[in-house]
């Protein structure tokens, strides 16, 4: 669906980590790329409970043993490796590539991106929830986690 519509010109542009744009061919599409340190993917693989307490000890530690911590830290070299390479492919191709290292202290860019989380924000607390306090929670968090 996203290739079609920016083949049909319906979209200009779409926020993406770099591996996805040559696993559905679009860098057959576009030529310009903004780097902003703006993106995050989560991905989950869960299992149900009364499931995993079902199975013999030797299955759940092969669970256990590829799961958790560790696991997630290899499998985000993994993205990291195939999203170099995806962007390394598209310098080689002499696609644009526009830098924004630092979008909270450049004058263009840090009043729409506070102006759109704000907005966000309270989309989310007009229905009942407390998404102030867990963003602030989240912002935290990620700044324990800064190396």
């Amino acid at each position: 669906m996203i290739l079609i519509s920016l083949q049909r010109g319906v979209i200009d542009g779409l926020s993406f980590t770099w591996q996805p744009i040559q696993a559905f061919r679009l860098d057959e599409l576009i030529n310009t790329h903004t780097n902003i340190p703006f993106y995050n993917s989560t991905f989950v693989i869960s299992m149900n409970k009364e499931k995993y307490n079902n199975l013999p000890d030797d299955l759940k530690k092969v669970i256990d043993d590829n799961s958790g911590a560790e696991m997630a830290a290899r499998v985000s070299k993994v993205f990291d490796v195939s999203n170099a390479k995806a962007m390394a492919a598209a310098k080689e191709k002499g696609d644009i590539m526009i830098d924004i290292p630092d979008p909270l202290n450049d004058p263009d860019w840090k009043g729409p991106l506070m102006e759109g989380s704000q907005h966000y924000l309270d989309e989310v607390n007009a229905t009942g929830l407390d998404a102030d306090n867990v963003y602030e929670k989240a912002k935290a968090a990620s700044s324990a986690c800064m190396v």
